[in-house]
């Protein structure tokens, strides 16, 4: 049993401004000092867990509940809807709180999705929870990262990510802190070093001691979660923020003007309210950002179904977005699980034992990643060799090794080990082997040590040993898609270029002879990318930098890893996928999460962000034309008010409950089903270029309609009618023509029609047809006729004369428009 000890001491680290972040106060806390090998007792973690002195994180991503009920209830627009729907109140104005229902409809529809992905994402990150080894009664066990406590004992290996911070007791492993400072240099840390939670390891094993625990720990403060995880850069974002800042001025702006408009005509308190709620509930895009959130919402849902995790709910777009996918080899094109197909002895190899040498450096270096372990599997002994040095894998100079029995011995890539003199030697042989696909390694040794990371120069080789990678059976056709979409797709990867190229002729990727081999190559901002499909012999900064060249080239980039080596490229890219199978640290920095390893799942991501950014268009622009309708008509009304005779009482006509019909049939219902609906079309253009481009038209011809019906007073003179500005048959005729051309605009943005668009289109306009006729018969209400306001027997033959010309003249000029926008759009 170990003893309870007090400690002030102060751990050496290597960063001191790290040090002062990162470091806990423990004069009050009891410490244990376990041995490495025996860790902590089952009664002193029970302590410490009664203490809650676990490693607890801050949410992991999950929205809480109360974030979801205030961004669906409280939202800006909503705020303000309640509010005029308190003025309506006040004023017994009942027939025009239909709007509150539709608004309480949408947020009930999207608290209903948003409550299933988060349940979708709860049971996902269990799935992918973070895992660490600790040592406990001297018995490793593997624990969720939050099942950590205070003096822990943690084994980490390579490929983990740190998940507490904590201080090296035995062994030694090369660290990344790219993640913390920035800087991708690996870092070598030995006893007494201070390892950091959020970097991962690189290099070796080592058993470290956790001295801080959850919230306090380097990587969960919040300034340093945002260079952990980087949020992808979303169009779909940008739009919805930039779109409503301006609609939210312009609503403040226009409720201001109507006010005094209202006060300067001179207008009952009753009119003023029910006109200013009528311009400002039409204004009011108050179901597009619910509709958004929800659309994607769906998309994390149906994703969750194929066991994707979606860390980041705007990435779903982002893929559909990319033009270059990056792919690296190793357990993303092949599933991970290699074997040693062939070992070719060399001059160097007489009377050695092959199989002792090999698993004598595998035995020394402890190595766990897919080549070592296919290595152990070929390379069986009873009798091991005694090392003195040890050199763990490196993906940096893509070797390992040992000093055995005075002896160095290397293994790993030719061009990495041997000098240009050997490597010509073996360079024949091994071009065979490379030309068909297969890793060769080479197993070297020299009477001379390896001094840090510096290899000897005169390295004689032994042997090569040829690896044979297993390629996913879902490769070709998942690439076929994508190359079908007009995605480029690229390889990076650490194995020689000419192997890879290979691999990636048998999958079918285009282009695969086009190959670079980057050994010799140290920044790739310095060369020209566009031109190459096969990186290889890439080290893992090069990785980052030929995804960020691939940017600074006007490229939207995907990548597609699993290792520790691709995490930096993994963070750098614009929409980061990880294989469930890959480590820890490549998964906590990914937007999106492979957690069954199914390689075929991508196409369902992609055609997710294509039903999203395609349906969305066509929904925010049903949603916009309303919008600019209102604004235009009300600023037409309002300057007419202002600038015409005080008094007049001149102010927007319309009330709630005229657009009703436009509001719910052919905007509302129409606009959340077609949200749902499959989209595979290629996404083309800028989100808000189509978006405007589409809405803007539409909602000039909802404006002039009402225009022309507003100015036919003159128009009926010309025939020796008289209709009034305010007269019953001014406000049917209006709304009948808002109506019906926005059920033109519906039909504009139903095409092309399939069967399930054509029905929802013809059910929603028998609908509305069957609303006028029952409220013009017994009324909605059953009770009391023209609910809406819309009384069809008032209107005589003139009345149709110029209902119907009108409408008809303006629906072939919409379409004509229209026309010409789509096909320019789909040019793009």
């Amino acid at each position: 049993m170990e003893e309870f000890v007090e400690t002030k001491k102060k751990r050496p680290g290597t960063a001191t401004t790290i040090i002062k972040k990162s470091e806990i106060k423990v004069d009050e806390v009891i410490r244990y000092t376990p041995k490495h090998d025996e860790g902590l007792s089952t009664q002193q973690v029970n302590a410490r867990k009664v203490a809650k002195m676990t490693n607890e994180k801050p949410n992991k991503g999950v929205k809480s509940i109360f974030s979801i009920l205030m961004r669906n209830f409280f939202s800006f627009f909503n705020v303000l809807l309640y509010a005029i729907g308190a003025a309506l109140i006040y004023i017994k104005e009942w027939q025009s709180l239909l709007f509150l229902v539709i608004l309480f409809s949408n947020i009930l529809i999207g608290l209903i999705q948003d409550f299933r992905a988060r349940r979708t994402l709860k049971k996902l990150l269990i799935l992918n929870e973070q895992k660490v080894t600790v040592v406990r009664d001297g018995i490793e066990l593997l624990i969720p990262s939050e099942d950590v406590v205070l003096d822990d004992i943690v084994k980490l290996k390579l490929g983990d990510q740190i998940a507490a911070d904590g201080v090296v007791v035995h062994g030694s492993v090369g660290v990344n802190e790219s993640l913390l400072t920035g800087e991708p240099n690996i870092i070598h840390k030995a006893k007494d070093d201070r390892v950091l939670s959020g970097s991962f390891v690189t290099t070796g094993t080592c058993y470290y001691q956790v001295d801080t625990i959850g919230k306090l720990g380097y990587a969960q403060k919040l300034q340093l979660r945002a260079k952990v995880f980087k949020r992808p850069t979303s169009e779909l974002l940008n739009s919805i923020n930039s779109l409503f800042k301006v609609i939210g001025f312009i609503v403040i702006a226009m409720a201001l003007l109507l006010v005094f408009n209202a006060f300067y005509q001179g207008s009952t308190f009753e009119d003023s309210v029910r006109s200013i709620a009528g311009s400002l509930v039409a204004m009011i895009p108050s179901g597009m950002y619910l509709l958004t959130s929800m659309t994607l919402a769906v998309g994390v849902i149906r994703l969750g179904t194929k066991n994707t995790l979606v860390n980041e709910m705007y990435s779903i777009e982002m893929l559909a977005r990319v033009n270059v996918l990056c792919l690296d080899k190793t357990g993303t094109i092949t599933d991970g699980t290699m074997k040693v197909n062939e070992v070719v002895p060399l001059k160097g190899a007489k009377d050695i034992d092959l199989n002792i040498i090999v698993a004598s450096i595998l035995r020394a270096t402890k190595d766990e990643n897919a080549t070592a372990i296919a290595l152990k599997n070929h390379f069986k002994t009873r009798k091991y060799m005694e090392y003195t040095k040890v050199l763990p894998f490196d993906s940096e100079l893509k070797c390992s090794g040992a000093i055995m029995e005075g002896k160095t011995y290397i293994i790993g890539a030719s061009s990495m080990v041997l000098g240009p003199k050997a490597q010509k030697q073996v360079e024949e042989v091994e071009r065979i082997y490379l030309e068909r696909g297969l890793r060769v390694l080479v197993l070297a040794s020299s009477r001379k040590p390896f001094i840090a990371k510096k290899l000897p120069i005169d390295m004689t080789p032994l042997a090569l040993i040829v690896i044979q990678d297993n390629i996913r059976a879902e490769a070709s056709e998942v690439i076929k898609l994508f190359q079908d979409a007009g995605v480029e797709v690229k390889i990076i990867s650490g194995d020689d270029p000419v192997s890879v190229s290979e691999i990636a002729r048998q999958v079918g990727i285009n282009n695969a002879e086009n190959l670079l081999d980057f050994s010799k190559i140290d920044d790739p901002s310095h060369h020209s990318l566009e031109d190459f499909t096969i990186y290889g012999r890439v080290r893992p900064e090069q990785k980052e930098g030929i995804v960020t060249k691939l940017q600074s080239d006007g490229k939207v980039v995907a990548m597609v890893g699993d290792g520790v080596n691709d995490v930096l490229a993994l963070k750098a890219a614009q929409c980061s996928i990880a294989m469930g199978a890959g480590s820890p640290a490549a998964r906590g920095v990914s937007h999106l999460v492979l957690l069954d390893n199914n390689f075929d799942v991508l196409p369902s991501i992609v055609d997710e962000g294509r039903r999203a950014i395609n349906n969305l268009q066509k929904t925010w622009s049903l949603f916009l034309v309303k919008t600019i309708f209102a604004i235009i008509f009300s600023f037409m009304f309002v300057t007419a008010g202002l600038l015409g005779p005080k008094g007049s009482g001149i102010r927007y006509p319309f009330e709630p409950k005229h657009l009703y019909l436009w509001e719910l049939l052919s905007l509302g219902i129409p606009a959340l089903f077609l949200s749902m609906q499959p989209n595979k079309e290629r996404v083309r253009g800028t989100f808000m270029d189509n978006v405007i481009s589409r809405s803007v038209p539409a909602g000039l011809l909802m404006v002039a309609g009402a225009f022309l019906l507003y100015i036919s007073k003159n128009f009926g003179e010309m025939f020796g009618a008289e209709i009034s500005d305010t007269s019953v048959e001014m406000i049917t005729m209006s709304i009948l023509t808002i109506t019906f051309l926005s059920f033109v605009i519906l039909y504009r943005n139903s095409l092309p029609f399939n069967r399930y668009r054509l029905t929802l289109f013809l059910v929603l306009s028998l609908l509305a047809i069957g609303v006028i006729i029952l409220d013009n018969t017994v009324g909605l209400t059953f009770t009391e006729k023209y609910f809406l306001e819309i009384n069809i027997s008032s209107l005589e033959p003139i009345h149709y004369a110029i209902l119907i010309p009108i409408n008809l003249i303006l629906t072939i000029m919409y379409i004509l428009v229209d026309n010409k926008i789509v096909k320019k759009l789909r040019r793009e």
